[in-house]
């Protein structure tokens, strides 16, 4: 008699549970973006050398666009942190194997440091393409032997960004800022060589 009550309860317990749990955060792909003790979009260049040690700046400015980043050699190759604007806000990281003359002027990374600067949330030079479409999920795009992943998101504004954009009632309505995080892989023979993460704020 009992037979068909129990498995009705135990649905019933079950669907309740499922509606006391919050729902899943959608992947912003923030965890990306910290990595040594730094995050895109905090901070600037001049921040990351007090932090890592100086290290010569290099700067870009030949092209239509602004660059400048500063090296270290870490123990599984070269980490690059970057800027888009010559204020040196910091906007994107790279790992790059440390292939012959790429590290040239780059500060060695000693101790934890180095041993921090193999891993990036899950994702390691070296690596797989299966590995790295595990780590980042879908939707990944392909170009040939790059493997890409945009994840966006919205944040909202502080009060100190509703002071600064008062004069912006569209922006103010809006409430929030959106936020892309692009992560860029490239590969020689099913090898990741290359490792770029660049996040954006923008209205």
């Amino acid at each position: 008699m009992f037979a068909g009550v129990l498995p009705a309860i135990a649905l019933a317990v079950l669907a309740g549970l499922a509606l006391a749990q919050p729902p899943l955060k959608e992947d912003d792909g923030e965890r990306f973006t910290a990595f040594l003790g730094l995050h895109l979009n905090i901070g600037t260049l001049d921040d990351v050398q007090a932090r890592l040690g100086k290290t010569p700046l290099i700067e870009d400015s030949e092209g239509e666009e602004y660059e400048a980043r500063v090296c270290y050699l870490g123990s599984n190759g070269v980490v690059s942190f970057i800027s888009s604007v010559p204020r040196l806000e910091l906007s994107g990281l790279e790992l790059r194997e440390a292939v012959s003359g790429s590290a040239e002027g780059c500060r060695e990374l000693h101790g934890r440091n180095a041993e921090a600067s193999r891993d990036l949330s899950g994702l390691s030079l070296g690596m797989s393409k299966a590995q790295f479409a595990a780590v980042l999920g879908e939707p990944l795009r392909w170009e040939g032997d790059t493997g890409q992943r945009l994840f966006e998101s919205e944040r909202k504004m502080t009060a100190g960004e509703r002071v600064l954009f008062k004069d912006s009632p569209e922006l103010l309505a809006r409430g929030t800022f959106n936020i892309n995080v692009t992560v860029t892989g490239t590969f020689v023979e099913d090898r990741l060589q290359q490792l770029r993460v660049w996040k954006l704020v923008s209205t």
